[in-house]
């Protein structure tokens, strides 16, 4: 099982949803970092067509995840974008829509740190 490095930030400082929040995006994190030098998990996380579907695959990889941790994970990077797009003049682009025009990134996996179900 994955042992979670979370030394990055003080656990007695976090609310117990907002280290629950870190905790799962460091798994989402370490699994697409797994699937880049893992040509099968990248099909597998690829193929991933719901929340649940991505629990199983991190499971068996031996990751601690939930359909709920991803909802959470969902949940705070729409308030993130939104929050980001009001910031924004209506003729900028966010800088996740600047990776996708220049195709950085694919639109539904758009790499670590990043997943939107």
């Amino acid at each position: 099982m994955s042992q979670l490095n979370i030394q990055s930030f003080n656990a007695e400082d976090l609310s117990a949803e907002e280290l629950q929040r870190q905790k799962a995006q460091q798994v989402i994190d370490e699994l697409f970092m797994a699937a880049e030098s893992d040509e099968k998990l990248k099909k597998q996380l690829e193929a991933a067509i719901s929340p649940e579907k991505l629990v199983e695959i991190a499971v068996r990889q031996g990751y601690e995840l939930t359909v709920a941790d991803l909802e959470r994970l969902h949940h705070y990077h729409q308030e993130a974008e939104q929050s980001n797009s009001d910031e924004l003049d209506d003729d900028e682009l966010s800088e996740q829509d600047l990776e996708l025009v220049a195709g950085a990134r694919n639109a539904r996996w758009p790499g670590p740190g990043q997943w939107r179900p």
